[in-house]
């Protein structure tokens, strides 16, 4: 390459074809012409063929599957845009979570390797541009200013808006809590039990979008309040969980649901401590299928697990069903269960 790029060179300061001949008086070789091609074309008509439609929409207008060539499936991870795909929002979070704990980046790619047990396409230099990219909520394009200026709008409309913000050292936006007017008066009526949501994740920035929940007397989901995060740790939930109960008028639930999160814990006991904090079924379901999802008999009990964990009504039935589900299914053995 570094010939050929000399070549380029002396081609161009000769004004000529060809990259011999006398340049500065040195006698150089034709590298150029006795290169053979790298590639060669094979007139292959693969492709895929779309435009926008007048509706901002993109319309397949043709498409040509079959190649004139051999493929070589095993290729595919050369290519970025492939290996990048078993990037995970779950498997970023991951990498930008042990990256700012001070784990180098050489050892959390050693890291992912053996939990994918060595199915491991993604590159050292992948994972070094995933890194690099910042995790904070810095927006582009205005986003972060736009936002902001609709929420002031909001505010000077509805008194009862609100919205509260913080910034990073270097000024740029680092988590912002907003609670509408609806949002505000449903829970004085319906908030003694709510559930805090922080498994969303934005798709653009891939920031943790969180959010409260309540439920009216029909049954029915009731937003609570909104978050945008940059750090799912102590000092962040803290501080969403005080802005938030300053705006519902320092009056805490009776009882709040949230995921197995332990960073919540100790901002849950500081701020609301008379409020019962539990872990949502969901969760602990999500993890039963995690841990047992590839069990042969998985679909044989996943029916009369549900049963037993939604249908319990006090905690001494759930402990009878639990051990007879233990013994019924020989599961006895199973320390995590």
């Amino acid at each position: 390459m570094r010939a050929r790029r000399e070549a380029k060179k002396r081609a161009k300061a000769m004004s000529h074809g060809g990259s011999g001949g006398l340049v500065d008086g040195v006698v150089c070789e034709d590298e150029l012409s006795g290169m053979k091609r790298t590639s060669k074309k094979c007139e292959c008509q693969a492709r895929v063929y779309a435009k926008v439609n007048e509706d901002g929409l993109w319309e397949l207008k043709s498409m040509e599957l079959k190649h004139n060539h051999a493929i070589d499936p095993a290729n595919y991870k050369l290519v970025k845009e492939y290996r990048m795909r078993k990037m995970t929002c779950k498997a970023k979070k991951t990498l930008k979570d042990l990256y700012e704990q001070g784990v180098p980046i050489s050892q959390i790619h050693g890291f992912m390797a053996i939990e994918r047990k060595g199915n491991m396409d993604l590159t050292l230099k992948d994972l070094q541009h995933e890194v690099y990219k910042a995790r904070r909520l810095n927006m582009v394009g205005g986003d972060s200013v736009a936002m902001m200026e609709y929420f002031d709008k909001m505010q000077t409309g509805k008194q009862n808006f609100f919205h509260a913000q913080r910034l990073d050292k270097e000024g740029r936006l680092k988590d912002v809590l907003w609670v509408d007017v609806r949002s505000r008066v449903a829970y004085e009526d319906f908030g003694d039990a709510i559930c805090y949501d922080a498994t969303y994740l934005t798709n653009e920035y891939e920031l943790p979008f969180t959010n409260f929940v309540g439920v009216n007397h029909h049954g029915q989901s009731l937003l609570l309040g909104c978050a945008l995060v940059s750090h799912e740790d102590c000092d962040t939930f803290a501080w969403i969980f005080r802005q938030w109960l300053a705006c519902m008028n320092n009056r805490a639930p009776k009882a709040i649901l949230t995921d197995q999160a332990a960073a919540m814990r100790r901002p849950l006991a500081e701020v609301m401590p008379n409020t019962v904090h539990r872990w949502c079924i969901w969760h602990i379901m999500s993890k039963i299928h995690e841990k047992l999802g590839k069990c042969a008999r998985y679909q044989e009990f996943v029916n009369p697990l549900k049963e037993l964990v939604y249908e319990s009504f006090d905690p001494e039935e759930f402990q009878t069903r639990w051990a007879e589900f233990i013994v019924e299914y020989k599961w006895e053995d199973n320390e995590w269960l």
